[in-house]
């Protein structure tokens, strides 16, 4: 029998409801009503919240109870859908059979359920699914299974059941069910714990936890050449483009999500260019994508998410960083700013600056910012430049080069620090002079200069977590090369980086389409043999998928081992909202294995086989 829509089954309970002056039914409404109970028992969802809602005599509920499923639970399932409290409850007094049917029906028949018993105040199931042996089943809920019982307890004042299930459910799920408790009811030994779970936004920690990538190396597959890359300031999404080559050039944009692989948006034009491209580039500003598009030095700036909009061209205009109205570029006369919902580029003119440099500009010039303290750093050639994006605070200072020195990359390392990296002559010979500034200094001229060793000699990998390092400049301290490649950029060759097949081959090319993460947590990169090939965009996170399973595993199913997870891998990530977050099971585990494991120094015992390894080595 086909599935009745609402309207549907609305229909037939009007047609079975005339009688005869006898009480029986004439043919039509006979035939009416023996469609609806055929439905009933055959579990459609429109029939039975039709009858669920309807007043019946006695005489239709008995033929509706004679076509109910035998088996105990099944039957106080149907009988809750159907609106027969009393009977399921003579049937089913505890609640044990209902819950028993609860968890072993399907996503759609449980919110029928959830919906039957709300309707009807019946709270039964809930102290049958969060008591007893039936607890470890919370590790098996879905949100809105969690959503429904905790409302249910609160609404029923079952407060001390309430508290045992806030503990034993997942962090972000345990923070909503903690806020279901009055301030009065977070009491007892666990209430500073409940106080600090209520304080936290659920939804936040919701996302911080659903943007996490759930694999130490995530693959994007494209077709195409130029391959360029950006992550979305909040590192949810990856924004990549490149360009095809048919009869005509086309350059594509598609944005990805980290946490799940799926396309959010695309977009296809054909390519600003006769010969070039390698300079295109794309800048992810979360709730928009820039496009710049280079040919022969000549480049033109677009909005292409959501909308298509050409905000600017021009000679020379430099790489587009964020700033924190959107984003800025240098262009001949000092800085343009590609502000959210502009159609326009707005022009900052920078005094005694004039760009010079129409040709290969990457390789004489840089561009940094910092967003959150809205401060902008430009080298060109030989002089430095440092000011507030809106153009107060300027500061003109001399970076002299050597005759061989090229390919400069600039990062704050803080408001007041900015660092520049420059290679120095070629080949596995070269030197790689950092140079350090601390701002403002009373002698901007003296500033600290690092020894001239390829950077990864003497800057740790650890030494980027928690700073927004830019791209350029952290794309160095991965590699150990000590050459400038121009177009191809630098080797990635992270010692757990290595390709599979060749071994003493480093694994990952990062050229323009390199990019990282705020925080340094992720980085993409890629590989292209030739120049039309098909290109692999890898996302790298060593630590981001063993919090995410972390913060996922529900508080009930939590282990000792869990909680020292946590504390060695906390100072290992730099998004602080992922290190709260771990932070915040820390605490719940802790206060779990309060009496169960020794804090502190004091050495612990080595993980079994099945824990989760951390290492450089990244042995599992």
């Amino acid at each position: 029998m086909a599935q009745l829509t609402e309207d549907g089954a609305a229909r037939l309970l009007r047609l079975s409801a005339p009688r005869r002056a006898d009480g029986s039914r004439a043919i039509r409404a006979r035939r009416a009503w023996r469609r609806l109970v055929r439905a009933c028992a055959e579990g459609d969802a429109a029939t039975q919240e039709a009858v669920r809602a309807a007043e019946l005599p006695d005489t239709d509920v008995l033929e509706l109870l004679a076509v109910g499923p035998e088996e105990p639970a099944d039957r106080a399932a149907y009988l809750t859908l159907i609106g027969q409290r009393e009977q399921r409850q003579a049937l089913d007094a505890d609640g044990a059979l209902l819950a028993l049917a609860y968890w072993a029906a399907g996503p759609e028949a449980r919110e029928r359920l959830r919906a039957a018993m709300a309707a009807e105040g019946d709270g039964d199931a809930v102290r049958a699914v969060v008591t007893g042996e039936q607890r470890d089943r919370v590790a098996g809920m879905s949100r809105a299974d969690l959503d429904y019982l905790g409302r249910q307890l609160a609404e029923h004042g079952r407060f001390d059941e309430l508290r045992r299930l806030t503990l034993d459910l997942p962090p972000a799920e345990a923070v909503a069910a903690a806020r279901l408790l009055p301030p009065r009811e977070r009491s007892g030994e666990t209430a500073a714990l409940l106080t600090v779970l209520a304080e936290w936004p659920p939804e936040q920690l919701r996302a911080t936890i659903a943007r996490l990538p759930r694999e130490e190396v995530a693959l994007y597959e494209v077709e195409g050449s130029h391959l360029q890359a950006s992550f979305s300031p909040d590192s949810s999404e990856l924004a990549a483009c490149w360009l095809t080559r048919t009869r005509k050039a086309e350059i594509q944009v598609r944005t990805f999500r980290i946490g799940t692989g799926e396309v959010t948006r695309e977009h296809r034009a054909r390519a600003f260019l006769k010969y070039g491209g390698f300079y295109n580039s794309v800048l992810h500003l979360g709730d928009a994508v820039l496009l710049r598009e280079e040919s022969r030095s000549r480049h033109r700036i677009s909005r292409v998410v959501p909308d298509s909009v050409v905000l600017g061209e021009g000679y020379g205009i430099s790489e587009m960083r964020r700033s924190s109205t959107g984003a800025v570029m240098v262009f001949d006369e000092g800085l343009a700013f590609a502000e959210r919902d502009a159609s326009e580029l707005r022009h900052v003119p920078v005094p005694r600056f004039s760009r010079t440099l129409w040709h290969d500009p990457d390789a004489w010039s840089a561009l940094a910012t910092l967003p959150s303290h809205g401060l902008v750093a430009f080298i060109e050639v030989d002089t430095l430049w440092v000011m507030s994006e809106s153009g107060k605070g300027l500061r003109r200072i001399s970076a002299k080069r050597a005759d061989n020195e090229k390919a400069p990359a600039l990062s704050f390392l803080s408001p007041r620090s900015l660092a520049l990296h420059r290679y120095r002559g070629f080949g596995k010979d070269g030197e790689q002079p950092i140079t350090v500034w601390e701002l403002p200094a009373e002698d901007p001229r003296q500033p600290t200069v690092e020894p001239q060793a390829a950077i990864r000699d003497r800057w740790a990998l650890e030494r980027r977590h928690g700073i927004p390092l830019d791209d350029s400049f952290a794309a160095r301290i991965l590699t150990s090369a000590r050459e400038y490649r121009p177009y191809a950029g630098c080797y990635i060759d992270i010692p757990w980086l290595r390709d599979p097949a060749d071994p003493a081959r480093p694994r990952l090319e990062a050229g323009n389409q390199f990019a990282m993460a705020t925080g340094g947590d992720m980085f993409v990169a890629g590989e292209q043999r030739y120049i039309h090939s098909p290109r692999n965009l890898e996302v790298h996170s060593p630590h981001l998928p063993s919090a995410r399973g972390l913060l996922e595993r529900p508080l009930v199913r939590g282990e000792p081992q869990h909680l020292r997870l946590a504390q060695e891998l906390r100072p290992k990530i730099g998004d602080a909202r992922v290190r709260d977050a771990l932070g915040l099971l820390a605490r719940c585990l802790e206060e779990r294995f309060a009496g169960d494991v020794a804090l502190g120094t004091s050495s612990v015992a080595a993980g079994g086989p099945h824990d989760i390894a951390l290492g450089e080595d990244r042995a599992k």
